[in-house]
């Protein structure tokens, strides 16, 4: 049984974790991609402006969806938010689709 302390450690854990990439669009997805994304990440996730993750080596892709989406939608460095742009289950089907870069 589990201690009554440990319990919301366990539900914060089980929100951010990722949610399974079968769950997106990645079509979808990398529709998106291609169009708001590329231009910095590049079309196979390389990096190609400066600060940009290089999501086919996995850079950042360690971090759950949850917090990845956050970042996507407050922008971070130079990135611009997306807020407004892009609803969530759109930034999710992204996400979903980078994740696939590896």
């Amino acid at each position: 049984m589990m201690s009554k302390p440990l319990l919301p450690f366990v539900a914060l854990a089980i929100f951010l974790a990722p949610p399974a990439a079968s769950a997106a669009n990645l079509m979808r997805g990398q529709q998106i991609y291609q169009m708001h994304c590329a231009a910095c990440h590049g079309l196979r996730g390389e990096g190609i402006a400066p600060e940009a993750p290089k999501f086919r080596l996995g850079e950042r892709l360690e971090q759950p969806d949850m917090m990845l989406l956050q970042s996507v939608k407050t922008g971070k460095k130079t990135m611009p938010p997306f807020f407004g742009i892009l609803k969530d289950p759109e930034l999710l089907d992204v996400l979903g689709y980078v994740r696939t870069l590896r």
